[in-house]
């Protein structure tokens, strides 16, 4: 099956699992996020941190469906096999609740949370919180 997928600086073709539109979660950000049928956000990343999951989605609900800030993220699926880079591991968003509706994680990010939410800009600015070891 064939997708289009869009990095920040140019356009080529892939074929994926899914009819799945990756887009780099950033510079800085170890991640990849595909959005899947039905609206989700998937996001692969290359280590497990849960802020770069985060990172991933808002990035791509901030640069391809043009959402707003104060939009909310919901973890759909924690952590578990990805269905849009088969061998990664990849956790699942979307821009409204899960079935199980949202829960109220607190300040958490904890992406094993179903239901733990933030607003798009928070999760953006976890792109930032990245650290690195010397």
């Amino acid at each position: 099956m064939m997708t289009r997928m869009i990095p920040v600086a140019a356009a080529a073709i892939t074929t994926t699992v899914l009819f799945a539109t990756a887009v780099p979660a950033g510079n800085q950000s170890r991640a990849t996020a595909y959005l899947l049928p039905g609206g989700l956000i998937e996001v692969v990343a290359d280590f497990s941190e849960n802020a770069i999951y985060w990172c991933g989605a808002g990035e791509l609900a901030r640069a391809r469906l043009d959402r707003a800030g104060t939009e909310r993220l919901y973890v759909w699926r924690g952590p578990a096999p990805s269905t849009a880079a088969p061998g990664q591991r990849a956790v699942t968003f979307g821009l409204t609740p899960p079935p199980s509706g949202a829960v109220d994680g607190g300040w958490s990010t904890d992406v094993d949370l179903v239901g733990n939410a933030m607003s798009v800009a928070s999760a953006e600015r976890a792109c930032d919180e990245r650290t690195t070891s010397g």
